[in-house]
């Protein structure tokens, strides 16, 4: 009989706990310190991670794993506890793998977030002419979620995956999303409990737009007939209290296939209706999106030919359609693409509006192309745009709006533009990611 072997770093059940003082919150949320620690008959000094452990606390932690990087714990006891800790608002935290920081004080969230942006920076020897005061978004305000379905023998569990594990937590008192979304929590327990068999998972990925939900399933090779039947039958009962469903679709070979639609989706960019593809990437709130679109609005004033680089369904550019000759908008993904040009013939401005599909990544736009635009809007993926940065450091654009997702690819990309002869002029963080690490840059650069 074979021995199930442990799996790699993992620690033993039984190794003895560690008192850890915490000096500082590391860049995914944990809190970090050092401490002495005997693995393999070696002993030496480990970093140490303890997430939902504050800064200036000790802690007595439980060794679960170690790499490279140090080892990774879970709290047992706080021997001293930080004056900053709060009492989470939601039930599940830290179970739930949708917060970090519950149990931290906002302001004090605040501020780390601060200190992260301008550590990256500083790493690159980047200042901004002016940092302008962090905007964040509400409490109950996130309009996008995917919720893990299963059904289990008596019963059914809908919620998120648990941090580095694949275990479902259902939240309880969730103060993030939008009271829709945990209405379509409560809907989707009741189909799972009733119509899928012990055993089965879905996910649901769903987008809270201007006019309902939009949601997409996907976790089924092939779908049942009866399966599908019964999600059609589901879909058109009036049983989603807080918004109706706009539009249900079930993945069927990584292509959605539309079950119920009764009017067409809909979320407003400006004066524009875009119909986006099921489960189309949108910002995280709504509030968040204004707020990039206000300083995208700003940074590319007078302008009137713009190239906006990883387009999507034209979040940040479709609203400045009315302004300008000419957009350009620029994406990997076909039926993003489609969606924002449909809008824009909708709206009868489509003329002003051109699409190239392209991966950006591996193809990026060359500096020729880029000189005929009098500004550039960039929003890339959380790995950056390295190789569509340094063309654009090339390039004559007098302006850039660029947003990013990840501080440390946002101070990489910014320095490449700065080495190109480009100002960082101000830039801003747009916080729609309470009590996460997560956050939103937005900066201006111009050409020197």
């Amino acid at each position: 009989m074979r021995r199930t072997k442990r799996n790699d770093g993992q620690l033993p059940r039984n190794a003895p706990p560690l008192e850890v003082e915490i000096t500082h919150i590391g860049g995914r949320g944990d809190g970090i310190g050092s401490a002495s620690y005997t693995h393999k008959y070696e002993t030496k000094t480990y970093t140490i991670f303890v997430p939902t452990s504050l800064p200036g606390e000790i802690v007595l932690a439980q060794p679960i794993s170690i790499n490279a990087q140090g080892i990774k714990t879970r709290i047992l006891e706080l021997v001293r506890q930080s004056d900053q800790r709060q009492t989470p608002g939601c039930n599940s935290f830290p179970a739930c793998g949708g917060c970090n920081f519950q149990h931290w004080s906002r302001p004090a969230i605040a501020s780390w977030k601060h200190d992260l942006v301008a550590h990256f920076l500083s790493r690159h020897d980047l200042e901004p002419d002016q940092m302008r005061p962090m905007q964040s978004s509400p409490p109950a305000s996130r309009r996008r979620a995917t919720f893990q379905v299963k059904r289990m023998k008596d019963s059914a569990i809908v919620g998120f995956h648990e941090r580095n594990s694949h275990h479902i937590v259902a939240p309880d008192g969730c103060v993030i999303l939008e009271p829709a979304l945990i209405d379509l929590q409560s809907a989707l327990h009741d189909f799972a409990s009733t119509h899928l068999d012990a055993g089965n998972v879905l996910t649901a990925h769903a987008n809270l737009l201007d006019n309902g939900l939009c949601v997409l399933l996907s976790g089924q090779d092939k779908w049942p007939s009866s399966l599908l039947a019964a999600l059609t039958d589901w879909a058109s009962k009036p049983i989603f209290a807080g918004a109706p469903l706009a539009r249900l679709s079930v993945n069927d070979g990584h292509v959605p296939m539309l079950l119920f639609a009764p009017t067409p989706a809909e979320i407003r960019f400006g004066d524009i209706g875009i119909d986006p593809p099921a489960g189309a990437f949108l910002q995280a709130t709504q509030h968040g999106e204004a707020s990039l679109q206000a300083a995208v609005a700003e940074i590319t004033a007078g302008a009137s030919r713009v190239i906006d680089l990883f387009a999507g369904c034209g979040t940040l550019s479709v609203p400045l359609v009315s302004q300008l000759t000419h957009l350009l908008a620029v994406e990997q993904d076909a039926a993003s693409l489609a969606a924002l040009k449909a809008g824009a013939n909708k709206a009868k401005c489509g003329a002003r509006v051109k699409t190239m599909q392209r991966d950006l990544m591996n193809a990026p736009i060359q500096p020729v192309d880029l000189d005929h635009f009098d500004a550039a809007i960039i929003d890339p993926p959380r790995n950056g745009a390295a190789a569509q940065c340094a063309e654009l450091a090339l390039s004559n654009i007098p302006v850039i709006a660029m947003v990013s997702c990840n501080p440390a690819t946002f101070a990489r990309d910014a320095e490449a533009l700065t080495y190109g002869g480009y100002r960082l002029d101000w830039m801003q963080i747009i916080d729609q990611f309470l009590f996460s690490n997560h956050l939103e840059i937005v900066a201006r650069f111009t050409k020197i």
